[in-house]
């Protein structure tokens, strides 16, 4: 009984312990956020300048730009990260592992230095010309913002599932091949419904790291109001200029779409279970 107890006590303490921790960050991201609705909205003339700010066309344009290059990024993103997280998991070779530390290069790069490896890499090589040569054009170019989303993004990306499918039991896949599915037909049926949460999960990471991404997309893309400015741009060009209530402006948009996502992620999301019922079908 007293061993019990003990034990309670110390689960108890380590709750406590954790919810702090957990706690404290919180309220630092919650303070962030409350900060920047206080100071928009803390004085008649703040509130005039946010009004003045989301309905600005530039502004506008900057919004539509961000969400509709982030979604077809994260489209292709996804599209390059389900079999590329696969086939890691799954294929153990020295070449592999070349490949598995290749892709970890966007995520320890700094942004803004991939952004100039990419503008050097259209600018000084044959490449620049042969996609030129096909009617393809990146260099200031809001397919250039696509092509900048998608290669740091699908890092993310590729990341989350090749851990999703590290944890998946490869008997599923197996066992699903024994009563005659192809290997196309096995990871169509069992292995990708297997890990259905952690494709949204990566979908919405790879989205809203798009989203977020500035350094590499002013650095390749360059921001002209109009054609080639996204939000976290908008956001800098308006504090280089004093306009804090302006930039302030555009992030509590930013922060309102990832809300929406998020929650449209929690409706849509469910569990990750794969029934036994379900492999004996196939």
């Amino acid at each position: 009984m007293k061993r019990r107890t003990a034990q309670r006590r110390n689960v108890s303490f380590l709750d406590t312990a954790f919810g702090i921790v957990l706690g404290i960050y919180v309220l630092f991201i919650g303070g962030i956020i409350v900060a920047n609705a206080l100071v928009v909205t803390a004085t008649p003339a703040g509130r005039l300048q946010f009004l003045e700010s989301i309905r600005d066309p530039d502004v506008l344009h900057a919004v539509w730009l961000s969400i509709w290059t982030a979604s077809l990024s994260a489209v292709i993103a996804i599209a390059i990260s389900i079999p590329s997280g696969y086939l890691l998991s799954t294929r153990r070779s020295r070449g592999m592992h070349f490949l598995d530390a290749i892709i970890d290069i966007p995520i320890v790069l700094p942004p803004l230095l991939f952004g100039i490896s990419l503008l050097v890499l259209f600018q000084r090589t044959f490449l620049g010309s042969a996609f030129k040569a096909i009617g393809l054009k990146f260099y200031h170019e809001p397919s250039g913002i696509v092509l900048v989303q998608v290669l740091i993004a699908a890092a993310y990306g590729i990341r989350m599932l090749k851990g999703a499918f590290d944890s998946l039991d490869p008997r599923l896949a197996a066992v699903a091949r024994t009563l005659g599915c192809t290997r196309l037909r096995a990871f169509l049926t069992v292995v990708l419904p297997s890990v259905r949460n952690s494709v949204i999960a990566a979908l919405v990471m790879i989205w809203a790291r798009a989203l977020a991404l500035y350094g590499p997309i002013i650095a390749f893309v360059g921001a002209t109001t109009g054609r080639t400015e996204v939000m976290p741009t908008r956001m800098y060009l308006e504090m280089s200029v004093g306009r804090l209530e302006a930039a302030l402006a555009v992030s509590l948009l930013m922060i309102a779409l990832a809300c929406v996502v998020l929650l449209i992620v929690k409706i849509v999301g469910g569990p990750d279970d794969i029934e036994v019922e379900r492999m004996t079908r196939y």
